[in-house]
């Protein structure tokens, strides 16, 4: 076992896909439970501080994002722990890209560039709102996982419905909302950096980009995404559009019931956790429903409840929005070198604080 200098006084909340939480005071200790506070399901002992995604990632587990537990007042819910949302390829991809975004923000604001000044600043806050509403969904998903499991045994595959499923379409709603504006302002930014007419929209600069013909890699980018035909920013936004104009997520495959079933990890043992199926096929949906409610008769309402839904083709809703804030992220991240004006460490001097400074 290592030193103890190499051990942090951190705790540490990962948020696995499903609902599924490691939870690790500071130590080697871990405990993996279905839901937060929820029945055990699994311990372990890591060999040193870092390496704690690293053994749950080896187990199997899936981490999307960790919260940072740094102070008693902390724990009391006197102060908000930090959460960032993570990546295995990067590790906190969001974090990582709104720090750069404050330092062109403050770099701006140093240069008298006002208008880049605001749009970094939206940019930045676009990345830190996506990072807490993915905060408050996977502690949807941890809170109906817990409360799900507190007096029933885990099936291998089961629908069910309880009064925390509003609360879990909620925040999923909420995190589809939270990127669609993340995504019209890195439009406009790039809007901003190719000199185009005012833009304010995603769908604006693809038509602008398209007339155009810009000879540029991120032009090509961003044409690429968003491809009615397959193109992730696309597909994104067939989702959003649906679930904000045709139909909430609940109605969508015209019945509302979460799902539990198990994910096997590489000790052997079967883990319950949750699957919200987003509806395969999203474009031909949209299609079907902007013509009304689509199913014919009650019959065909219960044959639509018992079928069974598959990850490979109806990805989980958190497991989908996690990696579309994490490739916002990384498009927001390979902006950076567009901005006219680089970033800047933020160091505060004394001409820069008005009033009397309190430390609480």
């Amino acid at each position: 076992m290592n030193s103890d200098e190499e051990w942090k006084n951190v705790g540490r909340i990962a948020w696995a896909t499903g609902g599924i939480v490691a939870t690790n005071e500071p130590g080697p200790n871990v405990e993996v439970s279905a839901g937060l506070g929820g029945r055990s399901v699994c311990k372990l002992s890591i060999a040193s501080f870092k390496g704690l995604f690293d053994e749950l990632s080896e187990l199997g587990f899936k981490i999307l994002g960790t919260t940072f537990i740094t102070s008693p007042e902390e724990l009391q819910g006197l102060r908000v722990p930090e959460f960032r949302t993570m990546s295995p390829a990067v590790g906190w991809p969001a974090y990582n890209a709104r720090q750069s975004w404050r330092q062109i923000v403050f770099a701006a604001a140093k240069s008298g560039h006002m208008p880049l000044m605001g749009l970094a600043s939206r940019i930045s806050l676009g990345l830190r709102y996506g990072e807490i509403r993915l905060r408050d969904l996977v502690a949807a998903y941890s809170a109906q996982l817990r409360g799900r499991l507190h007096h029933t045994e885990p099936k291998d595959y089961e629908a069910f419905k309880d009064a925390n499923s509003f609360e879990v379409y909620k925040s999923i709603h909420a995190l589809f909302w939270e990127l669609a504006v993340l995504r019209d302002t890195l439009a406009e930014f790039v809007a901003f950096t190719f000199s185009l007419p005012k833009l304010r929209t995603m769908s604006g600069l693809r038509k602008a980009l398209r007339n155009s013909c810009k000879k540029d890699s991120l032009a090509d980018e961003i044409l690429q995404a968003t491809d009615p035909s397959g193109g992730w920013i696309a597909t994104f936004t067939d989702y959003r559009n649906f679930f904000t104009h045709i139909s909430p997520m609940e109605e969508a495959a015209n019945l509302a019931f979460a799902l539990q079933d198990k994910i096997k990890i590489r000790r052997g043992q079967s883990i319950p956790q949750l699957y919200y199926p987003l509806p395969q096929n999203i474009g031909e949906l949209t299609h079907e429903r902007s013509a009304g409610f689509s199913v014919a008769s009650l019959d065909a309402l219960r044959a639509e409840a018992r079928r069974r839904h598959d990850r490979a083709t109806e990805p989980d809703a958190m497991e989908y929005l996690h990696g579309c804030l994490n490739r916002f992220a990384d498009l927001a991240s390979a902006l950076i070198s567009r901005s006219p004006i680089a970033p800047k460490a933020i160091v505060m001097t004394p001409e820069d604080i008005i009033g009397k400074v309190r430390v609480l």
